[in-house]
């Protein structure tokens, strides 16, 4: 498990790691939710520069932390 993950989900980190091992569209969800924030922080520091694909990447991570929460509960976590 990534940074961000851990960050963004402090109190859920067994759950998430339990899932990572289990499912493997629960570990693509992940994947791309790291690869998400690490795109945008990267953006971050390069300066303010807002863009349409920017914007859409920050969408993006914000349903891919949907689906992870979604996924969270449904497993019962």
């Amino acid at each position: 498990m990534n940074d961000h993950i851990k960050k963004k989900f402090p109190d859920q980190i067994k759950a998430i790691q339990a899932m990572l091992q289990n499912d493997a569209t629960f570990r693509e969800i992940c994947g791309e939710y790291e690869e998400m924030c690490t795109w945008l922080a990267c953006q971050d520091r390069a300066g303010p520069r807002p863009s349409k694909e920017y914007d859409d990447a920050y969408e993006l991570m914000q349903n891919l932390e949907d689906e992870i929460q979604k996924a969270l509960k449904e497993a019962g976590f």
